[in-house]
Protein backbone atom coordinates (compact mmCIF):
# COMPACT_ATOMS: atom_id res chain seq x y z
CA UNK A 1 0.00 0.00 0.00
CA UNK A 2 1.29 3.44 -1.02
CA UNK A 3 -0.03 7.00 0.37
CA UNK A 4 1.15 10.45 -0.83
CA UNK A 5 1.66 10.49 3.62
CA UNK A 6 3.34 7.83 5.68
CA UNK A 7 0.89 5.24 7.48
CA UNK A 8 1.51 6.87 10.52
CA UNK A 9 0.36 10.56 9.73
CA UNK A 10 -2.62 8.88 7.92
CA UNK A 11 -3.49 6.60 11.21
CA UNK A 12 -2.70 9.40 13.47
CA UNK A 13 -4.42 12.49 11.02
CA UNK A 14 -1.48 14.15 12.15
CA UNK A 15 1.42 15.28 9.75
CA UNK A 16 5.43 14.42 10.75
CA UNK A 17 8.04 16.96 9.58
CA UNK A 18 8.53 15.13 6.50
CA UNK A 19 5.06 14.96 5.15
CA UNK A 20 4.44 18.59 6.03
CA UNK A 21 7.61 19.29 4.27
CA UNK A 22 5.99 17.50 1.15
CA UNK A 23 2.91 19.59 1.48
CA UNK A 24 4.46 23.07 1.61
CA UNK A 25 6.78 22.01 -1.29
CA UNK A 26 3.80 21.11 -2.84
CA UNK A 27 4.56 17.45 -3.92
CA UNK A 28 1.47 16.43 -1.80
CA UNK A 29 -1.46 18.47 -2.07
CA UNK A 30 -4.19 19.23 0.80
CA UNK A 31 -6.32 16.93 -1.27
CA UNK A 32 -3.89 13.66 -1.07
CA UNK A 33 -3.81 14.55 2.60
CA UNK A 34 -7.42 14.53 3.83
CA UNK A 35 -8.11 11.40 1.04
CA UNK A 36 -4.91 9.00 2.45
CA UNK A 37 -6.80 9.73 6.01
CA UNK A 38 -9.84 8.71 4.81
CA UNK A 39 -8.65 5.72 2.31
CA UNK A 40 -6.63 4.89 5.83
CA UNK A 41 -9.83 5.05 7.68
CA UNK A 42 -11.84 2.87 4.97
CA UNK A 43 -9.11 0.21 4.33
CA UNK A 44 -7.60 -0.20 7.80
CA UNK A 45 -4.14 0.67 5.93
CA UNK A 46 -4.38 -1.70 2.81
CA UNK A 47 -5.75 0.58 0.34
CA UNK A 48 -2.97 3.04 -1.73
CA UNK A 49 -3.16 5.55 -4.25
CA UNK A 50 -0.92 7.92 -5.97
CA UNK A 51 -2.70 11.62 -6.03
CA UNK A 52 -5.77 12.82 -6.58
CA UNK A 53 -6.57 15.71 -8.77
CA UNK A 54 -9.81 18.36 -7.95
CA UNK A 55 -11.92 18.84 -10.98
CA UNK A 56 -14.80 21.17 -10.83
CA UNK A 57 -17.28 18.35 -10.35
CA UNK A 58 -15.13 15.70 -9.74
CA UNK A 59 -12.52 14.43 -7.88
CA UNK A 60 -9.87 11.78 -10.11
CA UNK A 61 -8.72 9.36 -7.68
CA UNK A 62 -5.12 8.05 -9.67
CA UNK A 63 -3.83 4.71 -8.22
CA UNK A 64 -2.35 1.69 -9.19
CA UNK A 65 -4.58 -1.11 -11.23
CA UNK A 66 -4.48 -3.54 -8.29
CA UNK A 67 -5.60 -1.01 -5.76
CA UNK A 68 -8.91 0.61 -8.04
CA UNK A 69 -11.55 -2.19 -7.43
CA UNK A 70 -10.18 -1.50 -3.31
CA UNK A 71 -10.77 1.61 -3.87
CA UNK A 72 -14.28 1.22 -5.15
CA UNK A 73 -15.20 -1.55 -2.86
CA UNK A 74 -17.54 -4.15 -2.64
CA UNK A 75 -21.00 -3.13 -4.27
CA UNK A 76 -19.25 0.10 -4.44
CA UNK A 77 -19.21 0.90 -0.88
CA UNK A 78 -16.07 2.82 -0.39
CA UNK A 79 -16.38 5.11 -3.41
CA UNK A 80 -19.55 6.28 -2.08
CA UNK A 81 -18.86 6.98 1.36
CA UNK A 82 -15.63 8.80 0.12
CA UNK A 83 -17.96 10.75 -2.30
CA UNK A 84 -20.48 11.56 0.50
CA UNK A 85 -17.32 12.76 2.80
CA UNK A 86 -16.10 14.90 -0.03
CA UNK A 87 -18.88 16.19 -1.73
CA UNK A 88 -18.07 15.08 -5.00
CA UNK A 89 -18.13 12.31 -7.50
CA UNK A 90 -14.91 10.43 -7.46
CA UNK A 91 -13.30 8.51 -10.01
CA UNK A 92 -10.74 6.24 -9.99
CA UNK A 93 -8.48 5.85 -12.88
CA UNK A 94 -5.55 3.47 -12.98
CA UNK A 95 -1.54 4.86 -13.32
CA UNK A 96 0.48 3.20 -16.28
CA UNK A 97 0.54 4.00 -19.47
CA UNK A 98 -1.17 7.38 -21.20
CA UNK A 99 -3.54 5.24 -23.42
CA UNK A 100 -5.30 3.44 -21.08
CA UNK A 101 -5.25 6.36 -19.03
CA UNK A 102 -7.29 8.17 -21.76
CA UNK A 103 -9.85 5.41 -22.24
CA UNK A 104 -10.47 5.55 -18.18
CA UNK A 105 -11.03 8.93 -18.54
CA UNK A 106 -13.54 8.94 -21.44
CA UNK A 107 -15.16 5.75 -20.45
CA UNK A 108 -17.97 5.11 -21.28
CA UNK A 109 -17.54 6.82 -24.62
CA UNK A 110 -15.81 4.95 -27.68
CA UNK A 111 -12.30 5.75 -28.55
CA UNK A 112 -12.24 5.07 -32.34
CA UNK A 113 -8.01 5.41 -31.89
CA UNK A 114 -5.36 7.14 -30.65
CA UNK A 115 -3.11 8.67 -33.29
CA UNK A 116 0.07 10.69 -32.18
CA UNK A 117 0.46 13.75 -34.49
CA UNK A 118 3.79 14.93 -35.36
CA UNK A 119 3.40 19.36 -36.05
CA UNK A 120 5.52 21.56 -38.00
CA UNK A 121 6.99 23.68 -34.69
CA UNK A 122 8.54 20.07 -33.51
CA UNK A 123 5.56 19.98 -31.02
CA UNK A 124 4.34 15.83 -30.57
CA UNK A 125 0.64 15.76 -29.36
CA UNK A 126 -1.83 12.48 -29.12
CA UNK A 127 -5.31 13.36 -30.92
CA UNK A 128 -8.04 10.85 -29.05
CA UNK A 129 -11.08 10.11 -31.55
CA UNK A 130 -14.22 9.41 -29.80
CA UNK A 131 -17.08 8.56 -31.76
CA UNK A 132 -19.13 11.79 -32.29
CA UNK A 133 -22.69 9.94 -30.89
CA UNK A 134 -20.72 9.08 -27.41
CA UNK A 135 -20.04 13.23 -27.17
CA UNK A 136 -23.23 13.30 -24.27
CA UNK A 137 -21.33 10.51 -22.82
CA UNK A 138 -18.40 11.79 -21.13
CA UNK A 139 -18.56 12.64 -17.67
CA UNK A 140 -16.56 15.88 -17.55
CA UNK A 141 -15.50 18.64 -20.03
CA UNK A 142 -13.44 17.99 -23.07
CA UNK A 143 -10.93 21.36 -21.72
CA UNK A 144 -10.98 19.04 -17.91
CA UNK A 145 -10.51 15.99 -20.18
CA UNK A 146 -7.78 17.52 -21.40
CA UNK A 147 -6.19 19.33 -18.67
CA UNK A 148 -6.26 16.40 -16.69
CA UNK A 149 -4.69 14.13 -19.25
CA UNK A 150 -1.98 16.51 -19.71
CA UNK A 151 -1.06 17.02 -16.11
CA UNK A 152 -1.37 13.78 -15.42
CA UNK A 153 0.41 12.32 -18.56
CA UNK A 154 2.66 15.00 -19.09
CA UNK A 155 1.74 14.68 -23.20
CA UNK A 156 -0.29 17.36 -24.74
CA UNK A 157 -3.64 16.14 -26.17
CA UNK A 158 -6.71 17.19 -28.22
CA UNK A 159 -9.93 15.30 -28.48
CA UNK A 160 -11.50 15.25 -31.90
CA UNK A 161 -15.04 13.62 -32.68
CA UNK A 162 -15.53 11.96 -35.85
Amino acid sequence: MTLPICDICAKAGVLCNACELKLKEGRISKLDVELSKALYEVGGGEIGFEGAIDTDKVIIVLAPKNDIGKIIGKGGDNIRLLSNKFGKQLRVIGTGDMESAIYDFVAPAKILGINTVYKQNGEITKRVRIDKKDKKKLRMDIDEIQKVVESVTNDKIEITFE
